[in-house]
This record gives C-alpha cells, sequence and structure tokens, in this order.
C-alpha cells in the first residue's frame, strides 16, 4: 500500500511536518499577542529610558566634578606661584628700602669721596650710578623693561641708561671671555 521509500511519500511527510511547526509556531505567536500588556510594555520601555537618562546624568557629574577638580588645582597652583612672587618682592621691598636708608644716613655724613658702591664711567658726560642700582637696570632690562620705562625708574636721562647698559654688557662680555 505505501511505499516508506517512495520519494513522493517522503516530501508529503516533510510537508506535513513543516506546516505542524508552522502552525504551531502561529498558535503560539497569537497566544503570546493574546496574553500581551501594552500598558506593562510602555512602563517598562519608560522606566529603561529612565535608567539610561540617569546614567547619562550620572557620567556628566563625575565629569564636571573631575573638571572642577582640575581647575581647584591649577588655579591653587597658580595663587601658591603668585604667593611666592608677592613674598619674594616684599622681600626686595624691604632690602630696598634698607638700602635707601642706608644711603640716606650716609648721604647725610659729610665726605668728600665717594663711596665703596659708586663707579665713575668717563664718557662725554660722567655717569655715576651705585653698582646696586647698575644690576637693577640690567635687570630690568632683561626682564623686558624698554629703556624708557628704566629711566623713568631712576630718574636718569635715556641716553644714560643705555649708555649702562652698553658698559654692563661689555663688561660681561669681557669676564665671559
Amino acid at each position: 500500500m505505501f511505499n516508506l521509500s517512495d520519494p513522493n511519500v517522503i516530501l508529503t511527510g516533510i510537508l506535513l511536518i513543516a506546516i505542524a511547526w508552522s502552525l504551531k509556531k502561529n498558535f503560539r505567536m497569537q497566544k503570546r499577542v493574546r496574553d500581551r500588556d501594552p500598558l506593562q510594555e510602555a512602563k517598562h520601555e519608560i522606566a529603561r529610558t529612565e535608567q539610561k537618562q540617569v546614567n547619562r546624568l550620572n557620567q556628566l557629574e563625575v565629569k564636571l566634578f573631575d573638571y572642577g577638580r582640575e581647575v581647584e588645582a591649577r588655579s591653587d597652583d597658580r595663587l601658591r606661584v603668585l604667593d611666592e612672587l608677592l613674598q619674594d618682592a616684599d622681600r626686595e621691598i624691604n632690602r630696598l628700602r634698607q638700602q635707601l636708608a642706608l644711603t640716606q644716613q650716609n648721604s647725610s655724613e659729610p665726605t668728600n669721596q665717594p663711596g665703596p658702591d659708586i663707579s665713575m664711567y668717563e664718557s662725554s658726560r660722567k655717569i655715576s650710578a651705585s653698582l646696586e642700582q647698575r644690576s637693577m637696570i640690567v635687570f630690568l632690562s632683561q626682564a623686558g623693561f624698554s629703556v624708557q620705562e628704566i629711566s623713568n625708574c631712576f630718574q636718569h636721562s635715556v641716553s644714560e641708561i643705555e649708555t649702562i647698559l652698553t658698559e654692563e654688557n661689555e663688561q660681561h662680555n669681557t669676564d665671559v671671555a
């Protein structure tokens, strides 16, 4: 009656199995659609989206905190450097005040000879400046101040300041050689 080795029978059997599997899958899908709760799915989707936003907000908060710490560290470093510069400036001001007081005290005493810290240079005009003034003039020049600004500080003419700078540069070049 039925020959199981017949290709038509085998194909019919495979076809019946595929139809049964497809029907079973279709019934499962229909059951899943019937049992589905759209409200619960919407709530679940909203909760998942809110959690993503909270996570992103936490990441931004951590980045902001790190940035704040970095800015604070930079500003602390700059403040520390400024404090050191202020302390150095205060020490220099005190030293200059003491030097000024000594100079004023020495100038009130009548002497005919210049003190050991005064150098006389011969040129078209005699330019005299204390060694300390000369070193300050050179220092200000190296710090980037113009000759005009330096002459305003020391009440010397621009040509006197240029002469002092030239002499100091020549003296420095001969000292190095």
